[in-house]
C-alpha cells in the first residue's frame, strides 16, 4: 500500500490505517529507537507512543513523506523517553516534576526562538552543499543514530574512512557555524 494511501485511511479515521502503518514502519521506527535507546523492549513501547501520534497527529497534517514524519516521532519519544530515564537517576525524578511544569509557562523568548529558526536555515544550507552520500552519512549518523559500524558496512568503507568523513564534516559545521555567528 502506498504512503499517500495510508494517509488517506487516517483521514477517513480507519483503524486499518494502524495496521498497514504497522506493516510497513515498524522496524523502521523501532530501529531508529532502539538505536537511541539501547533496549529493543523500550523501543517497542515507543511504537505504541509512534501509532497513538500518527492518530492524533493525521489528520490535520497531511505528511508527504509518511516514513520520516514516522521516523521524527520515533526518534523524539525516544530521546524523550532517555531524557527522562537519565533525569530520574540523576536527580530522584524533579526533571519531570519540571516537565509539567512546562505545560504551564509560555513558549521560549523570541529571541532564542529565532536562534533555532537561524540554525535550522544554516543546517539545511549546510547540508544541501554536501555531496550526496556526506549527507547520507551524516543524517545517518546523526539523525536515525547508527553506529560508524553500521554505516561504514551499509557504505561498504572502513570504519575509519567513516569516522574521517564525519570528522571532516562536523569540522565544516563548525566553521560554517562560526561565519553565521551562531556559537552554540
Amino acid at each position: 500500500m502506498q504512503d499517500w494511501e495510508i494517509v488517506e485511511l487516517y483521514f477517513k479515521r480507519e483503524e486499518q490505517a494502524l495496521e498497514k502503518t504497522a506493516e510497513k514502519y515498524k522496524n523502521y521506527c523501532v530501529s531508529i529507537a532502539e538505536r537511541i535507546l539501547g533496549s529493543r523492549e523500550d523501543a517497542e513501547e515507543i511504537w505504541n507512543d509512534v501509532l497513538s501520534a500518527a492518530w492524533n497527529l493525521i489528520p490535520p497534517n497531511k505528511p508527504e513523506h509518511l516514513n520520516l514524519y514516522l521516523g521524527k516521532i520515533a526518534r523524539n519519544a525516544a530521546l524523550k523517553k532517555l531524557e527522562t530515564e537519565k533525569a530520574k537517576k540523576r536527580d530522584g525524578g524533579i526533571k519531570i516534576q519540571l516537565d509539567e511544569l512546562a505545560e504551564c509557562i509560555p513558549a521560549p523568548l523570541f529571541e532564542e526562538q529565532a536562534d533555532l529558526i537561524a540554525l535550522r536555515d544554516v543546517l539545511n544550507a549546510f547540508l544541501a552543499k554536501l555531496p550526496k552520500e556526506q549527507r547520507n552519512i551524516f543524517l545517518r549518523r546523526y539523525w536515525l543514530c547508527e553506529g560508524v559500524k553500521e554505516i561504514a558496512k551499509r557504505f561498504g568503507y572502513s570504519e575509519n574512512k567513516v569516522s574521517m568523513i564525519l570528522f571532516r564534516i562536523r569540522k565544516r559545521l563548525k566553521k560554517e557555524l562560526e561565519k553565521e555567528e551562531l556559537n552554540l
